[in-house]
């Protein structure tokens, strides 16, 4: 098993780290959609039929939803714990009397806090890191349906150019690493809006 990157250079003039090189992770291959997860599992010797597992899956899909929206987190033991996070307006409210949600609050989107196997120290122990072959064209360097990609998702086809703010000339997709090039201030886990 191994995570594969690809490497790009900072082009953000503004930013102390311009012109060095830095890793991105990508993905290979098509993405898993629920039934493709649910066939996966359902060949590792259980006794559960595809069909079965995704109905499992997309119930739990829909409750976790229906949990966050009702504010409370929900907790994968081994995976992340989900919750609602909030975007607020950069200019925000001039007082605290003077604050709407109408006016202040940009968006609701789901958070994701990697728990157990899944933190950024059990991943960096477990995982190997290998850079991807120049070759190699079935890539993708974010998430399809990142909302902050109004291109859709970069593919083998976009260079690494920079997509925000930060050191490491802004990180695309959930990397949400804060512009440190890997530290993250949210206690190891991804926000996911």
């Amino acid at each position: 098993m191994s995570v594969f990157y690809r490497k790009y250079q900072n082009k953000n003039p503004h930013s102390v780290s311009y012109g060095k090189w830095f890793a991105r992770a990508v993905t290979i291959g098509k993405t898993f959609t629920v039934e493709d997860l649910a066939k996966h599992m359902s060949e590792h010797n259980t006794p559960y039929s595809k069909g079965a597992i995704k109905g499992v899956l997309t119930d739990m899909i829909d409750c976790i939803r229906e949990l966050m929206l009702e504010g409370k987190a929900v907790k994968l033991d081994g995976l992340a714990i989900f919750s609602a996070g909030i975007k607020t307006k950069k200019k925000g409210a001039p007082t605290s009397e003077d604050f709407s949600t109408t006016k202040h609050i940009d968006s609701v989107y789901m958070r994701a806090r990697a728990t157990g196997e899944f933190t950024r120290a059990e991943l960096t122990k477990a995982g190997s890191v290998t850079e991807l072959p120049k070759n190699y064209t079935d890539y993708h360097e974010e998430d399809e349906d990142d909302p902050q990609n109004p291109s859709g998702g970069s593919s083998s086809s976009q260079s690494g150019g920079t997509s925000g703010g930060g050191d490491n000339g802004g990180t695309s997709g959930g990397d949400n690493s804060g512009g440190d090039n890997g530290g993250g201030s949210n206690g190891g886990g991804n926000d996911v809006n």
